[in-house]
């Protein structure tokens, strides 16, 4: 079974803020008073239309981190941290990358390979129980493909 989806995550308030900026956002509700928002091509195209510079692809392991996506991410990360996360699983194969954006920077990342979802999640502040990891104990496994 495959998992492949783009999503920006975080607390909830700051999911919210991110969110309220962006008519195309939908929030989703998650445990541990988190949220996400999928980056649907909707999402990633109004985000691009308003970006008043060139867009361009930034060096990264991200497929869809443009410079666009980056300057909506730290513009948006005020309330709290905010991560933004891409899997493309099948078969039990594939990769995970993310960063992590507070204050209006980058703090970690962007990273790919396995455990970098966990990371993300740990630093967010999301536990989990013994024998779960971070991306378990928010149910992310049920999302499994981007909303159409």
């Amino acid at each position: 079974m495959g998992h492949q989806i783009q999503a920006i995550l975080g607390k909830r308030e700051a999911v919210q803020d991110f969110a309220d900026r962006w008519v195309q956002a939908e929030l989703v509700d998650l445990p541990q008073d988190c949220a996400l928002v999928f980056l649907t091509d909707a999402l990633f195209d109004g985000i691009t239309e308003l970006f008043d510079e060139p867009d361009r692809e930034e060096p990264s392991p991200l497929a869809l981190f443009t410079s666009a996506i980056r300057w909506a991410l730290e513009g948006g990360a005020c309330p709290g941290p905010l991560a933004y996360i891409e899997t493309d699983y099948a078969g039990g194969h594939g990769t995970q990358a993310g960063v992590l954006v507070e204050r209006g920077r980058i703090i970690q990342g962007p990273m790919e390979g396995e455990g970098t979802i966990n990371r993300l999640l740990a630093a967010l502040g999301v536990w989990h129980r013994p024998g779960e990891d971070a991306f378990d104990a928010l149910g992310l496994g049920r999302y499994r493909h981007m909303p159409l």
